[in-house]
């Protein structure tokens, strides 16, 4: 995810115990109405965007990257 620097590692992790420790109340709403799949991409993209917003370098999702 993040492109290396330790910092950037420390900073995921404490974000990632927030998430784990106090989910935000939408993750359970999502996971009633649309399943637990859904719900843990729900949670990982709420983790990037709070990554983002802390400054770790993250890259965005590029779908011309990626072929089905």
């Amino acid at each position: 995810m993040a492109n290396g620097s330790s910092s950037d590692s420390g900073t995921l992790s404490a974000i990632g115990s927030e998430m784990k420790s106090n989910p935000p109340s939408i993750l359970r709403a999502t996971r009633r109405k649309f399943g637990a799949a859904r719900a843990e991409s729900q949670r990982k993209a709420i983790l990037l965007s709070k990554a983002r917003a802390a400054g770790v370098k993250i890259p965005s999702y590029n779908a011309n990257k990626f072929s089905k």
